[in-house]
């Protein structure tokens, strides 16, 4: 379901830091920054939060798993809800799911699958 608009997408970051967002495997919240990991195994680290970034990416399949990260669904590969909540990514990264998001994202998660 990926249109040729999101595959030539570009988010820009801060000062000239741009990606796409098809490239782009999660966010991480660090205080006032973001750590924004790439498909290419690359880190960027953003002066911006994720709150700000939140907006920018949520309508590129993204979801806020948990107030620390936000996950493009595209990379999941699968998800832990019991003995503590966990998504996983592409690559074996893992983060984390609160438990106030758990039952949204297993919704989406389940949708965005099946439409894949």
């Amino acid at each position: 379901m990926e249109s040729n608009l999101h595959r030539n997408a570009s988010i820009k970051l801060a000062g000239k830091k741009k990606v796409n967002p098809a490239d782009v495997l999660f966010l991480k919240a660090d205080v006032n920054y973001t750590e924004v990991f790439l498909q290419d195994g690359e880190r960027l680290l953003v002066s911006k939060t994720l709150k700000e970034l939140e907006k920018r990416f949520s309508s590129f399949n993204f979801f806020r798993t948990h107030k620390s990260y936000m996950v493009n669904l595209k990379f999941v590969t699968g998800y832990q809800i019991h003995e503590g909540l966990l998504v996983r990514l592409q690559d074996d990264h893992e983060v984390s799911l609160s438990r106030r998001r758990k039952e949204v994202f297993l919704d989406i998660v389940s949708k965005f699958m099946k439409a894949g």
